[in-house]
């Protein structure tokens, strides 16, 4: 599997230490154009995937969408849609409802395990959302007539 691919990085600032958050996901900080590691689990507002190991106060370039590492909680499928499984910015397979999609696992991973996924924000705001790993899809139509 090829490695990250930028389709497109954001600078923010980093609200708090992410020196060992590299390819975590990060939150939106208290502040504008602030990012933080998320409080736990399904945490909503998903910026995306930090890229470098800021401190404090500098610049935390943020995958925003494209071809990024990240780190794995619990096992993860290739295909498999993804939510914010940690406080420390990992990722588990998403089961959700509400919170933030973060994106689809590009290959497969175990506890623990970095792995690439395409990063592709969504926030889920409603209760009605199913996801499905599977990678096909159908659809129907109705169409009504009037004489």
């Amino acid at each position: 599997m090829a490695g990250p691919m930028s389709v497109l990085d954001v600078s923010y600032d980093a609200e708090e230490t992410l020196l060992a958050s590299q390819w975590c996901a990060v939150v939106a900080g208290t502040a504008n154009n602030q990012v933080a590691l998320p409080a736990g689990a399904n945490a909503a507002k998903f910026q995306g995937i930090v890229q470098n190991t800021p401190a404090a106060g500098e610049t935390a370039r943020v995958r925003k969408l494209g071809i990024s590492f990240a780190y794995a909680h619990g096992k993860i499928g290739r295909g498999e849609p993804l939510e914010i499984g940690t406080a420390a910015g990992h990722l588990k397979v998403a089961a959700a409802g509400i919170g933030s999609y973060c994106g689809t696992a590009e290959e497969s991973a175990n506890h623990g395990d970095r792995f690439t996924m395409f990063v592709l924000p969504i926030e889920l705001t409603g209760t009605g959302t199913t996801f499905s790993s599977s990678s096909s899809s159908s659809s129907s139509s109705s169409s009504s007539s009037s004489t």
